[in-house]
């Protein structure tokens, strides 16, 4: 059976919600955009199970859909990319840390009435889901592991799959411009539906860069869409080691298809709504809440991938 998600009349009954900034629990369930934009999942990721899986020799921070590149309150997300000598890793860093910090908000508020659903930083993505915040990018073998965690009520659909790491046809270009101090020349390439350019370090001998681009002779630090709808650009490099982590609790994700997790994120981003059946709710006269009509909120989205 579905389940059907309610929304209450908070101001009327404050108690139904957890609070600002709050974790719903019980029959309390968080309230969501009322842009019709998929909420951030609710349950932190356990730092207590991890497996270190290597080690960096680099790390690249990126900012992604950066309004201000100084300023990382105008970010939809900042991003690392670790590089080891085995295993390379994709991942938001805002995430990443308010996971680890609600991990010790828990042990240290055992018997709180209510949780925390964000910590620390989140630029103006924070609370909204996306793919691209909310999945994990593991590059090994040849081959591209994502680990998707779905918008909160969906989780039962957090999904893996894995197919041969995406490789560019890229076309280099004589333009140069500087990036972090690295001289930087331009390429261009055709993927997955969208023409892209980026910008590439021949000095740093990586060849790497964000989300799932790579295979040019040198370091990609700046990567964009030829409409400039997502962009991704290094703000600092690292060479001190960090273990790169798993967590162990991505092997409970379902075994899936890039397509079938494409289609899916896809939905969830059009009608989030619908996918969780919300309704809304009033209360009457004696204080019992009414259950409403559906509520179905359709919202265009332009994906990173067409196809």
């Amino acid at each position: 059976m579905k389940r059907i998600m309610i929304i209450a009349l908070a101001l009327i009954h404050p108690s139904l919600w957890g609070g600002t900034g709050g974790r719903p629990y019980g029959g309390a369930y968080a309230q969501p955009k009322e842009d019709g934009r998929c909420p951030s999942p609710i349950h932190a990721r356990d730092f207590s199970k991890m497996e270190v899986v290597d080690t960096t020799q680099l790390r690249v921070r990126y900012a992604f859909c950066a309004e201000k590149i100084d300023d990382p309150k105008t970010y939809i997300d900042l991003q690392r990319l670790d590089v080891g000598k085995r295993v390379v890793k994709y991942y938001s860093q805002f995430v990443y840390l308010s996971d680890s910090l609600i991990m010790h908000w828990n042990k240290a508020n055992p018997n709180s009435q209510t949780g925390q659903s964000w910590l620390g930083e989140g630029g103006r993505g924070k609370g909204q889901w996306s793919e691209y915040e909310w999945s994990d990018y593991f590059f090994e073998n040849g081959q591209l592991t994502e680990y998707s965690q779905m918008p909160q009520w969906l989780n039962r659909y957090d999904s893996w799959y894995t197919e041969p790491a995406p490789k560019q046809k890229w076309t280099l270009h004589d333009e140069t411009q500087t990036i972090l101090g690295h001289r930087c020349q331009r390429a261009t390439c055709r993927f997955r539906g969208r023409d892209f350019e980026a910008w590439f370090a021949p000095a740093i001998p990586v060849k790497r860069g964000p989300w799932k681009f790579q295979g040019l002779p040198g370091l990609i630090l700046k990567v964009y869409d030829k409409d400039k709808l997502y962009t991704f650009e290094a703000i600092g490099l690292e060479t001190r080691h960090y273990p790169i982590t798993r967590f162990k609790q991505f092997k409970n994700y379902h075994r899936s298809t890039r397509e079938k997790v494409w289609k899916m994120q896809r939905q969830w981003h059009e009608n989030w709504f619908k996918a969780v059946d919300f309704h809304k709710a009033t209360m009457d006269a004696a204080g019992n809440m009414v259950i409403g009509e559906a509520v179905s909120i359709l919202t265009p989205y332009n994906p990173l991938e067409l196809e």
